[in-house]
């Protein structure tokens, strides 16, 4: 993805990030900490030096982190599924971890009592908790966050970085892009679809215009759809 990208050293944040999306609760802790039932109790007060990170996306739990003061992050580069012929969305945040941090993942569970309490009150505490695992210590320095989704996000990737992100040269396919080629390899034809429209016009061929949307016999696993031209050749494309 880019050049002086660090992707194993990525992994540590990468899997503190996946961590804390698939626990119930998962608190950030200084490396080596130790960490007992009553200092995730329930019905503890909230800690700000100990907050439950915990979200359903990596950029959630980035916000979470950054809160806590663990870490900054910023959008560096993000495009939605209309822009530049996406299918998805996508998003690259950089970050930077301030100080080294695990990950504590913890399950709260409510007792046939407990559930009673909350039915007769409208609220009522866990009272049952166990600590269920420990992340891999992530240390200070840059990374790459790359996300994919418009509104609900999924984590693709994380890269180690040598330093700040903004000093680097970008080399990501497809962002910017602006122009879609299309052409097919039996009749030769070839047409061009520019910002971000499907509607391609014939390129230095006598081929007539169509737009995407009247395509035929799409396959998706190929990317390729039926020659409007010829009707027997395969059509591929070419973003740029």
């Amino acid at each position: 993805m880019i050049d002086n990208a660090d992707n194993p050293w990525g992994r540590r944040l990468h899997d503190a990030l996946t961590f804390a999306t698939f626990a119930d609760s998962a608190y950030p802790v200084t490396p080596y900490a130790s960490v007992g039932l009553a200092d995730v109790r329930p019905d503890a007060p909230d800690r700000l030096d100990m907050p439950d990170v915990g979200d359903r996306s990596a950029s959630g739990v980035l916000d979470k982190l950054q809160a806590a003061g663990y870490v900054t992050a910023r959008t560096v580069l993000r495009e939605t599924s209309s822009q530049a012929y996406l299918s998805d969305g996508r998003t690259v945040t950089a970050v930077r971890v301030l100080r080294p941090f695990a990950l504590v993942g913890v399950e709260y569970r409510f007792s046939r009592e407990a559930n009673s309490r909350a039915i007769k009150y409208g609220h009522a505490y866990a009272d049952q908790w166990e600590i269920t695992d420990r992340s891999y210590i992530v240390p200070t320095g840059w990374y790459l966050v790359g996300e994919t989704g418009d509104y609900v996000t999924d984590l693709v990737g994380v890269a180690g970085m040598d330093g700040d992100p903004d000093g680097c040269v970008f080399e990501m396919e497809g962002f910017g892009a602006s122009q879609c080629a299309a052409g097919c390899q039996s009749c030769d034809a070839r047409w061009l679809a520019y910002a971000d429209s499907w509607h391609f016009d014939a390129d230095d061929s006598d081929a007539d215009a169509w737009d995407f949307d009247d395509a035929d016999d799409i396959d998706e696993t190929a990317g390729t759809v039926a020659c409007p031209a010829c009707g027997t050749g395969r059509v591929g494309f070419d973003i740029f």
